[in-house]
């Protein structure tokens, strides 16, 4: 039996937002780690909170059940809930189940940062287009 957690999570802050990076998989073993740091992460920030989801291949019932949870928390405390850099496969299930219409997902941590700061996902090279 592998003794490594399947899900590997890192909180950090990131100027007023509260960053969660998430690596490995979202399912009924590990929904509650992503529950209790997301749960800390929106009690640390007045703002947002960013979960960086560029490492996590996969996210089953469980998984969505917690973004939900989180996100009535976040909206409840006036705090937005963003997931950046899903894979196809996860961004379909946030999508298929409306789960996006209250957790934003943007491309990238850079580009959600420049979203929750001015409501644009412009850059300086060009115009960005909104993914929520």
């Amino acid at each position: 039996m592998n003794a490594e957690p399947a899900l590997a999570l890192q909180r950090s802050a990131l100027g007023g937002y509260a960053l969660v990076a998430a690596t490995g998989t979202i399912d009924a073993r590990t929904h509650l780690l992503l529950a209790e740091c997301l749960k800390a992460a929106i009690a640390e920030t007045d703002l947002a909170v960013i979960v960086d989801m560029g490492g996590v291949e996969f996210c089953d019932s469980s998984g969505l059940s917690t973004f939900a949870r989180a996100y009535h928390r976040a909206e409840r405390r006036g705090v937005s809930l963003v997931a950046v850099g899903l894979h196809d496969r996860v961004r379909r299930v946030f999508t298929m189940t409306a789960l996006d219409r209250g957790v934003h997902l943007q491309s990238d941590v850079g580009t959600a940062v420049r979203w929750l700061d001015t409501g644009s996902c412009a850059t300086a090279t060009g115009s960005g287009k909104a993914v929520s």
